[in-house]
């Protein structure tokens, strides 16, 4: 196979010059007149080498190199510059471009330094095509590798996972930190990663509902199974099903659910046939499952069938190293989206990221960026733009009884902690229906929940609203 070299110039002359001499050297070239055209034809044929303008009528060399970093780490970028941006190509090296040829344009050394580009990438380029995906993040959205120990430790952790075929998986943390993201790269990692993996958020669905989309039903089973389904379980055989949230499945599914991480088969709603699959479970919650287990809310058996490995996930409060890479890749992707030209943050605006709580999380860290970014006017994200100041609970925040605990020492008989926890949970719901005048999709947002898992909330506190 050819390798592939794309072409970003806004030049037309210089993209048919390097296009004809790159096909007469035996290359398949691709050519773009701007970055935003460019970084989609790198996504949709995944080139082994680009030649990147540094200056773009839509954006600069350096985005459109950090846009290719973000989405594709593994690829080759070879920076083509003018004689009076020779320091701008070095910043570019040092943001992880190969090297950088300059114009005029010498043929000898552009043809050389693509050899070199192309034999130094080869391995990265091979490691990429192995794994058969179309995009390096298998199609998770958000994710920037970290670098904060307690995530390279749980990097470390999947690698060991992926080597086990079938081993359950149980993944714990708050809303929002990238439960998702992990369970993604378990997947993707493993042998099983040309299958299917299929999700679903035990809970968006009232229980017969979840039922049907996990195990399938027959023809006639209930009013409106006018057809036979396959369940999920049955579509990922042989791949990987993440139930998230399975905190709130409900107990007589749980049952069903610990048959099939018994004896790997089950029966369709309905049916009368066992269907045997070869799926890994892996299974995400919010919630601590010891206390429902103890509560009794959660099957004991079943806990320990999903908790054969156990990873979770810190919050990014507790990882504040991972919060600034994070806020450069949304600002590219947000400023592609919106067409805007951010190119940095403020000190001031770097100082509040890095003093915010993140009660959202890396979901919340989102949703701020793209707000701001849309909103916002500038190349520099300033503090102002960012609207920190009503989202993270800080002590001061918390309810009376709350703040009496934490202020005393703890009593000899103990503290009702589920109790303070559903408490203090109540009165925030309450709170957000109230703010957002009964609009539950608000409401949501402002708890950084989606609409299903809020709609939950409000009927366990029996809280009623349109």
């Amino acid at each position: 196979m050819k390798p592939v070299i794309l072409v970003i110039d806004d030049e037309e002359a210089i993209r048919l010059f390097l296009k004809a001499t790159l096909e007469d050297e035996g290359y398949d070239v691709l050519t773009a007149s701007t970055g935003g055209e460019g970084l989609e034809l790198a996504r949709d044929r995944v080139p082994d080498l680009v030649l990147l303008d540094l200056m773009l009528p839509d954006m600069s060399g350096i985005q459109v190199l950090g846009g290719l970093k973000s989405s594709l780490p593994h690829i080759c970028v070879v920076m083509i510059t003018a004689y009076r941006e020779t320091d701008t190509a070095v910043q570019a090296m040092k943001l992880d471009a190969f090297d950088y040829v300059n114009k005029p344009i010498n043929l000898d050394r552009l043809l050389k330094v693509v050899v070199k580009a192309l034999e130094s990438n080869a391995d990265a380029r091979r490691r990429y095509r192995d794994q058969h995906q179309g995009d390096l993040f298998g199609g998770v959205d958000d994710v920037v590798p970290s670098q904060s120990p307690c995530m390279l430790e749980i990097y470390d952790t999947v690698r060991k996972i992926a080597a086990g075929e079938s081993t359950t998986v149980l993944i714990e943390g708050e809303s929002g930190a990238g439960k998702d993201v992990v369970a993604n790269l378990i997947h993707r990692t493993s042998l099983r990663r040309d299958s299917a993996l299929l999700e679903i958020n035990c809970a968006a669905l009232p229980e017969h509902l979840l039922e049907s989309e996990l195990f399938g039903h027959e023809k006639g089973s209930f009013t409106g199974a006018v057809a036979q389904k396959k369940g999920l379980l049955e579509l990922a055989d042989s791949g990987t099903l993440f139930l998230d949230e399975i905190g709130e499945m409900t107990l007589p599914v749980q049952v069903k659910l610990l048959r099939v991480l018994e004896k790997m088969n089950f029966r369709r709603v309905g049916g009368v046939e066992d269907i045997s699959v070869n799926v890994r479970i892996v299974a995400a919650t919010n919630r601590n499952l010891e206390s429902q287990v103890r509560a009794g809310s959660f099957r004991e058996d079943l806990y320990y069938r999903l908790n054969v490995v156990n990873l979770e996930v810190p919050p990014l409060r507790d990882r504040s190293e991972d919060i600034m890479p994070l806020v450069e890749y949304f600002l590219g992707v947000f400023n592609l989206k919106f067409g805007k030209s951010f190119t940095g943050v403020s000190e001031d605006a770097r100082r509040a990221l890095l003093d915010y709580r993140w009660p959202g999380n890396i979901r919340e860290l989102k949703n701020l960026l793209e707000r701001s970014v849309l909103l916002g006017d500038g190349e520099i994200l300033e503090e102002g733009h960012l609207q920190l100041q009503a989202g993270g609970v800080q002590e001061g925040d918390l309810s009376g009884v709350l703040q009496d605990v934490l202020r005393k020492p703890l009593p000899d008989d103990g503290v009702d902690l589920e109790g303070l926890v559903s408490e203090f949970e109540e009165s925030l719901v309450r709170k957000a229906f109230e703010s957002a005048e009964g609009n539950q999709t608000e409401a949501a947002r402002l708890l950084g929940l989606n609409r299903d898992k809020f709609r939950y909330r409000l009927k366990q506190y029996g809280i009623k609203g349109s």
